[in-house]
């Protein structure tokens, strides 16, 4: 039976955090939940996650993460690797949960998150547009879709009867987000027109931090010293004796979302 599940639930409703941070945290984050909420957590590569955790300076997390308590928290983390934008687009449009009038639907266990979760973390989505290996012309908007996709989801998620939590919040890491720019439109795959004209014509990339900001209510940073504690409650925190001693500042987004 959980109880006073707000104690412990994040409190905003859409978070962006840009910029350095530990990289234990969005662990950290996923295991904040109470003992009846679920969580997702996507991001691009497994293997690059797996690398950030093994470099991160992180004693709690190197001693503890493996104990039966924590073990037991994590098998309530869904975790999904999507290697495209168009994969995230269709993961996060299939997510679905068993609730109510559709508990009887036929719905794919890969995609079924039951109950509803309580927090969706999106890890690193600028990584789907810096890497080169990734063959796929994007635009500003393509960053956007992804968010407004997750907002969307959330919402959905936040309607469900399952939901302990009473609703879904999202949080976006992203330390790469303040490098990242893109054109606002394509240059078409066929010149129609003069080379050179074309080359003239060619879209200038544009930051997508300063646009991304609008899609969320509350945008933060970490800045020395750390204290990851101070901002997640976590219900293991009492045990949490890591090295990371970090601050985050976390202000509402200068137009709030879509304002």
């Amino acid at each position: 039976m959980c109880q006073d599940q707000s104690r412990h639930s994040p409190q905003f409703k859409a978070l962006l955090i840009h910029g350095t941070y530990p990289q234990s945290v969005p662990i950290h984050v996923s295991l904040s939940i109470t003992q009846c909420e679920r969580a997702v957590l996507i991001s691009p590569s497994r293997q690059s996650l797996l690398r950030d955790l093994e470099g991160c300076d992180d004693d709690w997390f190197c001693s503890s993460s493996g104990s039966g308590m924590i073990s037991s928290i994590s098998s309530r983390v869904r975790i999904f690797y999507p290697p495209t934008p168009k994969h995230v687009v269709a993961l996060l449009s299939l997510l679905r949960c068993r609730d109510g009038d559709n508990a009887t639907d036929i719905t794919e266990p890969k995609v079924t998150v039951d109950p509803a979760p309580s927090l969706l973390i999106l890890h690193e989505p600028s990584a789907y547009f810096l890497n080169d290996q990734i063959q796929c012309p994007s635009t500003l908007s393509s960053y956007l879709l992804l968010v407004a996709h997750a907002r969307a989801i959330t919402e959905y998620f936040s309607s469900q009867e399952s939901n302990p939590a009473r609703s879904t919040s999202l949080l976006v890491f992203d330390s790469r987000l303040e490098q990242l720019k893109l054109p606002l439109f394509r240059v078409p795959s066929e010149l129609a027109f003069d080379a050179q004209q074309e080359h003239d014509n060619s879209p200038r990339p544009e930051a997508v931090l300063s646009t991304a900001k609008r899609y969320f209510d509350m945008v933060g940073t970490f800045q020395a010293p750390w204290d990851v504690t101070g901002v997640f409650k976590q219900p293991y925190q009492s045990k949490y004796k890591s090295s990371v001693h970090r601050r985050i500042v976390v202000e509402p987004s200068p137009s709030g979302y879509l304002s």
